[in-house]
This record gives structure tokens, sequence and C-alpha cells, in this order.
């Protein structure tokens, strides 16, 4: 496989085609500790050249840095100007020595301690070249050959430093990936994890449902059969002969009424000139007409001799052909009356014996079945709205592994683009 050969440091020929192998993702964790070492290997041998060069530099500085504090001034120079010298020369000297016991050793040289230490010692540098630029001007104007030397070792360090910066960035795309690999590899797991507890929510809902929607088809059947026997006969019957005396009832009353409704707009105009005083009616006959226009079938017979007795009061403010009209009307009300009320009671008892017959007989089985239909069906319905839910949360899962699938070939092939990731089923 091309990535052990890479690892052992082997090289294919020219005419060797390109093989791609196959990584089982379990087999994931010990092919990226084997990368991460040669990577390792790697920036290890190209920075192990540049630590050598950067010991050298601290030397080099170091000496030079103590050349010019112990440097004799040689020159005719004011005697101002030496003094000032002197002192920023105790500064930069000072800055110098700060920024090389800053610098350390570098023990552990993974690439997050190279990467942190190149970076904190160019910012150790820099800082050291502001704290010293200002007495630097000063102390090259009567030390120039030494403060020369130190400003060279000081531009070596940079440089080394730089190059430094430049073979961590060399690896960090490699780096990068690895970070990735794992990260990658937990979310995978956590996703695969999701998916199949997920699956097996769905078998167990839908496993659920069936059963409630077989059920349903028992509760069914039984209704069915409930349906043909003698009960279920019964009280369809009932129900009819219920709905019967329901229409007569209401044939009965109907019949009361139309008694009524000829005259009733006589007997609302005697109801407003009562109320308005240019009319006065005894209390009992006024309770009376009250029944007699809301509601008929309530009315006492012996109400009509008194209605035609106000009829015939010359002080009712009627004209006398209404009058008339309505006493005639009245009379027919009052002969029909008696025998149309006796009809409406026997419907009303009629009526109220049926209920009564109905409410007696046995319906508690067919509310059984009918109550568990209903609980069934409502249980069902919510148990597919889950269903339906956690299929939208599977997909959303499956497209999330999908993703994370790709980001993680992405980031093998950083390190080894022959290499195919075997990935979970």
């Amino acid at each position: 496989m091309k990535w052990i050969k890479k690892l052992l440091g082997k090289q294919e020929s020219s005419g060797e085609k390109t093989a791609f192998s196959e990584v089982g993702f379990e087999e994931l964790p010990a092919w990226l500790e084997e990368s991460s070492q040669k990577i390792s290997s790697d920036i290890e041998r190209d920075v192990s050249g540049l630590f050598k060069e950067l010991e050298a530099a601290i030397s080099e500085l170091k000496e030079n840095n103590a050349r010019l504090q112990e440097a004799k001034v040689e020159g005719n120079f004011d005697v101002r100007a030496v003094k000032r010298a002197k002192s920023n020369r105790e500064n930069v000297t000072k800055q110098v020595g700060v920024f090389l016991d800053k610098f350390g050793v570098l023990e552990n040289r993974d690439f997050r301690a190279l990467k942190e230490y190149q970076e904190t010692a160019v910012q150790n540098l820099n800082t050291c070249l502001e704290h010293m630029s200002q007495s630097f001007r000063y102390t090259k104007t009567v030390f120039p050959q030494e403060s020369k030397d130190l400003t060279e070792s000081l531009g070596e360090m940079g440089q080394i430093l730089n190059k430094l910066k430049g073979t961590i960035q060399g690896h960090k795309r490699e780096m990068d990936a690895i970070g990735a690999i794992s990260a990658g590899m937990k979310e995978i797991q956590r996703l695969s994890a999701s998916i199949k507890t997920e699956n097996l929510e769905l078998e167990a809902k839908t496993r659920k449902i069936q059963a409630l929607k077989n059920e349903i088809a028992e509760t069914d059947k039984a209704l069915e059969e409930f349906k043909k026997g003698e009960a279920w006969q019964n009280l369809q019957r009932l129900q009819e002969e219920l709905d019967t005396a329901r229409d007569r009832l209401k044939k009965a009353e109907t019949g009361l009424n139309s008694l009524i409704l000829p005259f009733s707009g006589n007997l609302s105009k005697i109801k407003k000139l009562h109320e308005s005083g240019r009319y006065t009616l005894k209390p009992d006959v006024k309770q009376q007409l009250d029944i007699c226009l809301k509601a008929p079938t309530n009315l006492d017979p012996s109400f009509f001799p008194e209605l035609q007795k106000v009829f015939e009061d010359p002080a009712l403010d009627i004209q006398t052909q209404k009058k008339e009209k309505a006493l005639s009307q009245v009379k027919a009300a009052m002969s029909g009356f008696e025998e149309k009320k006796k009809e409406y009671i026997a419907a009303q008892k009629a009526l109220e014996a049926k209920k009564a017959e109905l409410a007696g007989s046995d319906t508690r089985k067919l509310a059984e079945l009918e109550h568990k239909e209903t609980e069934l069906l409502a249980r069902t319905r919510l148990l597919e709205e889950e269903l339906e839910s956690s299929e939208k949360k599977l997909t959303v899962f499956k497209e999330e592994l999908k993703n994370k699938e790709a980001e993680l070939q992405a980031s093998v092939a950083v390190i080894d683009s022959s290499v195919k990731i075997q990935l979970l089923p």
C-alpha cells in the first residue's frame, strides 16, 4: 500500500502506476497514528538543522552583546555624546539580555510547540528591537563596529526564525488535516450511533402502529358483528320509533300553533296597547296572552272565553272589521284547541316513553367498542406523526453523515491521495 511505502520512505518509480488502497474506518486511528509519526519525523528532520543554526546565532548574539557592553571609546567624541552613548548602551544590552533570557530551549518539538515557540520568539525579538531602537541611535555613534555586529546578529536571528516559520507553514496543511480527521472520526461515530438509534426507534414505532391497526381492524370486526346481532337491531328499531315520535310531536305542535297563528298579530297589538296604557288587561289574562304568543302548547283553554271578551270590548282600539274577523278566529281556535292539545300531550308522552325505552336498552357494548376505536385511532395518528418526525430527523442525520464522510475523505487525501476510506455501513 502506498501509504505504508511512504511511511517507510520508499519512493515509487516513474513507471509505477498509482494504486488506490483502502483503509477501513476502524483501521483509521492506527493509520492516523502512523501518519502523524511520519509527519512529526519529517518536521523534526526539517527543523533540526535550523535549531543548530539558531544555537550558533544565539551564541554569537551573546558574544556580540558582551563585546558591546565592554567596548572602549575609540576616537574623539564630545564628552556629552560619550556619556549619552554609554547610558543608552546599557539599555541596548539590557534589552538584548532580556530577549536572550526569554528565548529558552525547546524540549518538546511537536508541531504545536514549534509553532508557539516560533511565534513567541518573533514577538520577543520585535519587542526587543522596539525597546532598544531609540537608545541604539545614540549607541552606534560612539560604538559603531560593536553596534554593527550586534545588529547583524539580531538580523541573523530574525532570518532563522523566518525560516522556521516557513518550515512550520509547509507542514501546517498536513497537521490541520490530522486534527480534522480526528474530529471527523468522532463526529461520524456520533452520527452513525444517532442513525442507528433513530432506525431502532422507527422500527419500534412502525411495529406499534401495525399492532394498533390490527387492533382497530379487530374492533371494526367486533362492531360489524354487533350490528348483525339482536341488540343492534333493537337499537335501530327504537331509534326509528323515536324519530317517528319526534315527527308526531312536531306535527301536533304545528297543529296547535296553526290555531293561534291567524290572530297572533292582533294579540301582539293588544299587548302593545296594554303596555302603552291605552288598554288594560287583567293580570291573569295578560299572563295567558304572553304564553299564547310564546308557547301556545302551554296555553290554558280557559283563555279563549276571556280573549273573546277582550275582542268584544268597545274600549279596545281595533277596527270593527278586524275585531269581527279575530272573534271568528278565536271561536274556531276555541272549538279545536282541546282536541289539538290532547294530541300534543299524547305525542309528548309517547316521545318521552321512547326516550326512556332507548335509555334503558343495553348500549354499553356499542359505546365500549366505539370508544375503543376512537382511542385507537387517536393513538395511531399520534404515532404516525412521531414516525414522520423521526423520518425527517433521520434524513438530516444521513445528510450530515454524508457531508462529514466527504470532509473526512478530503482530509485523508491531504496526507495521502491514494488512500480511500472504507466508511461505516
